[in-house]
């Protein structure tokens, strides 16, 4: 801070062989500037000593006991806004937990939509990958403090603007931790497995895929896919290979748009990576065109699904619902439109659940799917 700005004569700070708190923080200002020569701003049990030995003690956020000693002394106070609502809504990143409407997929593809102990069972899965999504994006906020504080657009969350404490971050995702586990275990062993291997897999993902070239994009279409073998889990509905190799061509695509969009917000120059990636402005091309193959081949899975054994068991009525191949196709298709325009500025399968025009779509392709198995 003091090169950056250039307006300071001297600094003490911590070093190697000297911790630079409490006593010893106070004993070297004294040392410098004598008994009462010094401003000294601190937050603090730590800073109690300093501000007993400052000329003027402000006191900025404090903790209870910088609390209770500026009370006492009446120093002046810098008071930091309370966190509301929706400073903690976005700390859960509750938006995000539309993804886990996935885990509804299979009980309404095995057509048992009125069926309530599997409803039951999708809402505990619900809230218990709800909950462990949240405690591992607090994970991730911390690990991404850095570079969350240098981009346009992440340095207004919680922890990145300070409004919410690491502690307190800490201790959330503890609960939260708590919270997923305990809903898992009213549900069968099958989905505490896949609750795990998401949970090693999406802090794997945090520390180190993110941040490897196309692992990332891999790991994301895979963690999309295990909240449909969640949902599997959870209701004892198999699932087929069709569905499993739709979900990851599907999601890759959209992973795929949510890189493309980076490549085009980030301003860095040529030949260098994003921040936190392992892309370079040169990759937008090919990471477009691997996205829109991606939605062409998760439309040609699904199409040959349409002519297999298995629908024709599943659905009375087939050919109704053919229609859905170039519903997938627009529903990806207009994602990368949009992107191309940089009119993407949300997470790709947020935007299609949140679009009207999306929301549409959608759910004219469920009304073919239950005319395809009840209609004529």
């Amino acid at each position: 801070i003091a090169s950056h700005l250039g307006i300071f004569d001297r600094v003490l700070a911590t070093d190697g062989p000297h911790n630079m708190t409490s006593g010893r923080k106070r004993d070297s200002l004294v040392a410098a500037y004598g008994d009462g020569g010094f401003d000294y701003a601190g937050n603090s049990r730590h800073d109690l000593q300093v501000f007993d030995a400052a000329r003027s003690a402000i006191v900025v956020a404090p903790d209870r006991h910088a609390a209770r000693w500026q009370a006492g002394h009446g120093a002046e106070t810098v008071a930091v806004p309370k966190p509301t609502l929706k400073t903690f809504v976005k700390m859960l990143r509750v938006h995000q937990w539309l993804k886990n409407a996935l885990i509804a997929v299979p009980m309404v593809l095995s057509h048992e939509y009125f069926n309530i102990d599997m409803i039951w069972e999708c809402v505990l899965a619900f809230i218990s990958f709800s909950a462990v999504a949240s405690a591992i994006y607090i994970l991730n906020d911390f690990f991404d403090l850095a570079l969350d504080r240098k981009h346009p657009t992440k340095r207004y969350r919680p922890f990145a603007t300070g409004a919410l404490t690491i502690p307190f971050g800490f201790g959330a995702m503890m609960a939260l931790i708590a919270v997923g586990i305990a809903a898992g275990l009213l549900l069968p062993i099958e989905f505490l497995g896949v609750l795990g291997g998401y949970m090693v897999v999406t802090t794997a993902y945090s520390l180190s895929f993110k941040r490897m070239l196309l692992v990332d994009v891999l790991t994301l279409a895979g963690l999309y896919t295990i909240r449909v073998l969640a949902g599997a889990a959870a209701t004892g509905v198999d699932v087929s290979f069709w569905l499993l190799a739709f979900s990851i061509f599907f999601f890759l695509s959209l992973a795929l748009v949510k890189r493309f969009v980076e490549l085009r917000t980030t301003a860095i120059p040529a030949g260098e990576r994003i921040a936190g990636r392992g892309y370079r402005t040169e990759d937008q091309e090919i990471v477009a065109q691997a996205g829109m193959a991606s939605a062409f081949s998760s439309a040609l899975v699904l199409a040959l699904y349409m002519d297999s054994v298995a629908v024709r068991e599943l659905y009375s009525h087939p050919w109704v619902m053919w229609p859905l191949a170039p519903i997938v196709l627009y529903l990806t298709m207009r994602v990368w439109i949009l992107a191309r325009r940089d009119e993407m500025h949300d997470d790709p399968v947020v935007f299609i659940i949140r679009d009207w025009r999306s929301q549409i779509v959608v759910a004219i392709g469920a009304a073919l799917l239950v005319a395809g198995a009840w209609g004529g």
